[in-house]
């Protein structure tokens, strides 16, 4: 607080409220920018709950904001080090860039215990190897990663090993009723399910909705999901959240109940074109 008469200065801030703005910073900010400002900035933006949740998938203006010089592997594991020292392990989060591997996951997992969640997009992760790192998260809470490893092998090492496991976003082109299957069987109690910019079949969203009877947020958001018929949405009006905008909704797309197959007006399947066809004749006969 400042004194009586005196303006009042960014560095007599209260330190409980600097930590609370600083936690919502990245990384890069927390070492190149506030903690350069004042002391008793820097001081505030050494506290742990400042790096509590790090986002590390914009690699790029990260390592340039941070004038990192050497190979992104290398740099990203010493800055990786440097946060998780700073929180003292207690990382509640960490978001990998995309060329992070099973390495780096079991480098958190070993001094991260109590991480309740990570996203890991790299398509090339062994099995084995990433088990291994599920085995000592036993309070993690949720994942993002990509399809490789959505198999019943790892979802189910998954629900032995993580009593507290209800999320899950996977990285995928498609996401088929296979795939769809193996997650509802797994991974029974869902509860926030995320399947962004990929290609899923009212079938399979179906399925989803029909078999995760705990799910409460579903997002499936992006540029090739079908149009969404009222069947879908019935089903769906029991969730707290459904997302699901998508091209076919703003009219690039269709889905042709001939053929059962999802079209672009550009280049039409057969049904739709015997139907033009048709219509044509119709309107000129």
């Amino acid at each position: 607080m400042a004194p009586e008469g005196k303006r009042p200065r960014w560095e007599d801030l209260n330190r409980d409220l600097l930590v609370s703005v600083f936690a919502r910073l990245g990384v890069e900010d927390l070492i190149g920018g506030v903690s350069l400002a004042c002391t008793a900035w820097c001081d505030a933006a050494r506290d742990p709950r400042c790096w509590k949740d790090l986002d590390f998938r914009r690699w790029q203006p990260i390592s340039r904001r941070l004038r990192c010089r050497r190979e992104p592997p290398v740099d990203f594991l010493d800055l990786l080090d440097f946060a998780i020292g700073r929180a003292r392990g207690a990382v509640d989060s960490v978001r990998f860039p995309d060329f992070a591997d099973e390495l780096d996951l079991l480098y958190v997992a070993e001094r991260c215990p109590i991480l309740h969640y990570f996203s890991l997009a790299n398509d090339d992760i062994p099995m084995d190897q990433f088990c291994k790192a599920i085995d000592k998260l036993e309070f993690l809470e949720g994942m993002a990663v990509n399809e490789s490893l959505i198999s019943v092998e790892v979802l189910q090492h998954i629900k032995r090993s993580c009593a507290y496991f209800s999320e899950l976003e996977v990285f995928a082109e498609c996401v088929d009723e296979r795939m769809g299957t193996v997650i509802c069987e797994a991974l029974p109690h869902l509860r926030k399910l995320k399947l962004n910019d990929c290609f899923l079949s009212q079938q399979v969203i179906s399925l989803l909705l029909d078999k995760l009877k705990d799910l409460e947020y579903f997002d499936i958001s992006g540029y090739n999901t079908p149009g969404i018929t009222g069947v879908v949405l019935e089903k769906a009006s029991r969730l707290k959240e459904f997302r699901w905008d998508s091209k076919f909704d703003e009219g690039e797309f269709d889905y042709c109940s001939g053929c059962e197959e999802d079209i672009f007006f550009q280049n039409p399947c057969e049904c739709m074109l015997d139907k033009q066809i048709t219509e044509w004749l119709a309107l000129h006969s």
